[in-house]
């Protein structure tokens, strides 16, 4: 009856690693170790008492203070006075480009003074601010402050360099 069902190599492999796998088995169960009697006997852990003294301080996550933001610093302030007086600079864009450079400088970083170096103040897109400048803090040392203009907002980025702010950074985009 064996003769009649035809068997491919293959089949007949699987057959045989299955055969071998269930005399394992089969053996192990056998000879193997039982499993060790469960009793009623055996008693749940003691729990261990508690070391930690209640009267001392919490060890739990440490609380950090958070950076100081410059907002409620005494110096936040000094970057809004900074910003307003180069905006009420940059937006005089009637002059010549030398003069219009000199302004913005006291309150400027040397490398936005280089980038503005060749620049055509004729090319500001504002006559005048619409607004009071309000700060939003970044960092430590690093704040935008945003003023509105006629134009939409101006976006200066300021650095905080030897205990003075400077303007590092300057966007505006239309509102």
């Amino acid at each position: 009856m064996l003769s009649r069902i035809p068997l491919r190599p293959r089949t007949v492999v699987a057959l045989g690693l299955a055969g071998v796998v269930a005399v394992i088995v089969a053996l192990g169960k056998l000879f193997g170790d039982a499993a060790p009697p469960v009793t009623s006997s055996v008693q749940p852990p003691v729990a261990v008492p508690s070391v930690v003294d209640p009267h001392e301080g919490d060890d739990g996550l440490i609380q950090i203070d958070p950076t100081p933001s410059p907002m409620k610093a005494s110096n936040g302030p000094q970057a809004l006075s900074v910003a307003t007086k180069f905006a009420q600079q940059w937006i005089k864009h009637d002059r010549k480009a030398d003069a219009w450079l000199d302004s913005l400088r006291p309150h400027s970083t040397e490398t936005l003074v280089a980038e503005l170096d060749g620049v055509d103040p004729a090319g500001v897109p504002a006559n005048r601010i619409t607004g009071p400048a309000r700060m939003e803090a970044l960092a430590d040392a690093f704040v935008e402050v945003v003023i509105p203009i006629d134009a939409g907002l101006l976006r200066l980025r300021l650095v905080a360099t030897q205990g003075r702010w400077l303007v590092d950074g300057i966007d505006w985009e239309r509102v």
